[in-house]
């Protein structure tokens, strides 16, 4: 029986093709810029809340550019846990990171655990409002029967969305313990994955410590597992009418200080001295 369009099948891969790398790029920079909008930049933006309208109109942009990327990908509308880590990948090493001595200044008079408070707080206020606009907006589709068909799309959009926020404060929580992997960007950017993938802490090598570190070697697999299981776990956004905002609100931001505790125990206990460099953004 052919899938409808706009389904998600997780055993789905895809490989860029020519056709497909521009549109993919496109939409990885709707991701970033997204990740750029909610998060911001400065010290203040870690204490706002973020409007949930702003996180819909965010969300949305990353609906479209997902929609596209799929398009050129030529493989129909199936969106699957290799695609969505592909683009995740791209848009790794386009995050707008802040490095020790921009964050260091953007929080004068705090100490390192007070940093990492601000920072781990910030971001799950961010995956939880954007999960409120998620469910928001599937709240409105329920009501409108044939655009049911887009859910999927915004389902990957949403997981994607979260998990960009997420990988920025992976990197900014290892610069803050002086736990910044070496390489350029790229390595870095795959390190950070590595870690989110996990959900532990890096050693100075750049690779997770622990048990966990027998997950992260399996790289690409293991990115598409984790993906999947995210997939899994926002279904609850879209739930009928607004039950579908609360649950993905409470979900995203637990998750996310979860997140923000694992890799504090991990990096707080033997904190590595690596030089710490802006890392930029392409």
């Amino acid at each position: 029986m052919p899938r409808r369009q706009g389904s998600i099948s997780p055993e789905a891969e895809s490989t860029a093709s020519a056709d497909e790398a521009p549109a993919l790029s496109k939409a990885a920079g709707a991701l970033s810029d997204a990740v750029a909008r909610l998060t911001g930049g400065r010290a203040a933006d870690d204490g706002l809340e973020v409007d949930r309208s702003g996180a819909a109109s965010a969300l949305s942009g990353v609906v479209s550019g997902l929609a596209s990327a799929v398009k050129a990908s030529g493989k129909g509308a199936l969106v699957g846990g290799g695609f969505l880590a592909e683009l995740l990948v791209t848009t790794a090493t386009r995050l707008p990171l802040r490095d020790k001595a921009t964050l260091l200044g953007q929080h004068p008079a705090l100490d390192t655990e007070e940093v990492a408070d601000s920072l781990t707080g910030a971001a799950a206020r961010v995956t939880g409002t954007i999960g409120g606009a998620a469910g928001g907006l599937a709240a409105a589709q329920w009501f409108a029967t044939p655009s049911l068909i887009a859910l999927p799309v915004e389902l990957a959009a949403e997981t994607l969305l979260v998990a960009a926020v997420e990988l920025k404060l992976v990197a900014e929580l290892h610069e803050i313990y002086d736990a910044r992997p070496t390489g350029e960007l790229s390595e870095r950017a795959n390190a950070y994955l590595g870690s989110w993938t996990a959900q532990r802490g890096l050693n100075g090598d750049g690779h997770t410590v622990g048990l966990a570190a027998r997950l992260a070697s399996s790289g690409g697999s293991a990115l598409r597992k984790r993906i999947t299981g995210r997939l899994a776990r926002n279904l609850g956004s879209f739930l009928p009418f607004l039950a579908g905002a609360v649950v993905g609100a409470r979900n995203n931001s637990s998750g996310t200080r979860k997140l923000g505790e694992r890799l504090r125990a991990d990096l707080a206990i033997k904190p590595q001295r690596i030089s710490s460099q802006r890392l930029g953004t392409l």
